[in-house]
Formats: C-alpha cells, structure tokens, sequence
C-alpha cells in the first residue's frame, strides 16, 4: 500500500512542477511581447500603426495636394516668374513645402538630397544645398542638408520649410548653359518611439 501512495505522491508532484514550468514559460512570453520598460527617464514600448508621410504644399487645407514628382522653382529673394542663371557665389531659395504625417503613429523623418544617378560627372558637387524656415533672414538661419531629421505627431503638419542652394564660388564656368535638372529631396520616415508612463 505504501508503494502506491508513492508512486501517486510521485505523479502529482510531477503534474504540478510541468504546470509550473508551463506557468512560468508562459508568463515569461507574455513579459517578452507585451512588456512595457520605463526607469523613470525612458519608456521603451512597441505600438504597431501605420506610417504614411508626404511632402505637401502650403496649401492650409486639410489636405494639402502632394509635391511628389513636381518641379519647385527657385527664386533669389522673392518669387520671381524670371527664369534664373545660376551663377558661381549666387544663392537661391525654393518654394515653400510642408511635411505631413496622415499616419496614426508618431513618426521620426529624414530630409535628404537625392540625385539622379544618370549625371556622371561633379555637377552636384559645384552646389551647397541647405534647409531654412526663414529665407528672409539669409544663410545665417539655414543648416545643411545633408540629412535633416524632425518629428512629427500623428496627423501633424510641419512649419514651411524652404531649401537653399546655393553655387561654389570654385565652381567656374564648366556648367554654362547647362539646366539645372535630376536634383530632388526624398523624406524617408519612421516609426517614432512613444513613451508609455
């Protein structure tokens, strides 16, 4: 009789460790996905949502038409219908655009210059392009574009922004009577981290 109340102390005992271990393994999972870090500085989450960016005229609409594939033009201090020769030392200035999130997660984006890798030699190279929000106040209010990071909140729009671009004074007169063409800006986002209290 003894021998048998053992092995069934035995059994049980061993049901209850494999649903323990199996308690434990599960509530570990869970801890993994689900968990939520916060030291009192920095909270640490994973929100999945969508992220859908665009770079949008002045436009004060709800939703301003898209410049994706349009052409800004330049003008030197205020918008001229003149056609413009870029001269070495000269400075120029776009049109004014907008950055909008119509996604529903913050979201962090970069600005940066894109070429079109068809124009072989150093015609890029001859210019400096920077990013401003005050094309009244000059060069002294501008930074380089050479990647120009923001954020934007779910549903926001950002200030105007305004590129500047302006033609190395060393650039010479190699590029004379050649358009200025194949130059874009290309945003590129992601997901924003949020901060769970």
């Amino acid at each position: 009789m003894s021998r048998f109340k053992l092995n069934k102390r035995s059994l049980i005992l061993a049901v209850l460790v494999i649903l323990l271990c199996m308690v434990f393994i599960t509530g570990a999972t869970l801890a993994l996905f689900t968990g939520d870090v916060n030291d009192g500085t920095i909270g640490i989450n994973a929100v999945s949502g969508n992220v859908d960016i665009d770079i949008v005229d002045t436009t004060p609409v709800e939703r301003p038409p898209s410049l994706v594939g349009q052409v800004l033009h330049f003008y030197t201090t205020k918008e001229s219908d003149e056609d413009l020769l870029f001269e070495p030392g000269a400075t120029y200035y776009t049109e004014g655009f907008r950055i909008k999130n119509y996604g529903n997660i913050p979201v962090n984006f970069i600005l940066y210059v894109s070429e079109d890798e068809r124009i072989e030699d150093d015609f890029y190279d001859a210019f400096e392009v920077w990013i401003t929000q005050n094309p009244e106040k000059g060069m002294r209010y501008a930074e380089e574009l050479r990647e120009y990071e923001g954020r934007l909140e779910p549903g926001a729009i950002s200030d105007v922004y305004y590129l500047v671009v302006k033609m190395k004074e060393d650039a010479g007169n190699k590029f004379q009577g050649r358009p200025f063409e194949g130059f874009g800006v290309t945003v590129c986002a992601v997901q924003g981290n949020v901060n769970i209290d």
